[in-house]
């Protein structure tokens, strides 16, 4: 029977520089770069933890440029775009199941896409919600175009969007929720009420 690990933080950052250095690359490893080389259980503990990002974040390491980094980045903008309507907006941590918190009420969760060719010939925006039953008031997904710049910003009240994946064509019933941040002070609004 094998004997089963006892992670503790300590371990698992002695683990994942073990890994950093069999790896031979000088950031955060990836899950697919975890699992190549045998450490699943390294890769299960991150993500039951603080996550790639928050262990990158932790040791002062970079992330692989992937979707990850991309979500992080407009996180960021979205935040902005939020104080500059005049919203307090709240970055949370890696662990809360949405991204923003603004207004200390409302729950916005940041989705963002690359264009791609469905079967060679039909542009596509794809986003992961991850789950049927929303944990956030609001989806915010950004569809980006072939240069990595923000095309569309879909300002989508969860309730209207009860699926795993959401996927856009270039003529989306979705695309009516274009710039739609006024949603975001309805839902303000309807707090303050009930406070």
């Amino acid at each position: 029977m094998k004997k089963r690990t006892m992670w503790t933080e300590e371990l698992i950052k002695s683990e994942l520089m073990k890994s950093i250095g069999i790896l031979g690359v000088d950031r955060m490893p990836s899950a697919e770069e975890l699992k190549s080389i045998g450490r699943n259980d390294l890769h299960c503990k991150i993500s039951k933890t603080k996550k790639y990002s928050g262990w990158a974040n932790e040791l002062g390491l970079g992330l692989k440029n992937s979707e990850t980094t991309l979500g992080h980045l407009f996180e960021g903008h979205i935040e902005r775009v939020m104080k500059g309507l005049g919203f307090k907006a709240e970055r949370m941590s890696t662990k809360h199941p949405y991204d923003l918190l603004v207004e200390g009420t409302v729950k916005v969760d940041v989705k963002v896409a690359n264009p791609y060719l469905l079967k060679g010939k039909h542009r596509t925006h794809t986003f992961r919600l991850g789950k049927v039953d929303p944990t956030c008031d609001i989806y915010i997904c950004v569809l980006l175009d072939e240069k990595g710049r923000h095309e569309r910003r879909l300002v989508i009240p969860s309730h209207h969007v009860r699926l795993p994946m959401l996927n856009m064509g270039t003529t989306s019933k979705y695309h009516v929720y274009d710039e739609k941040f006024e949603y975001i002070r309805q839902y303000v609004d309807f707090f303050k009420k009930i406070s």
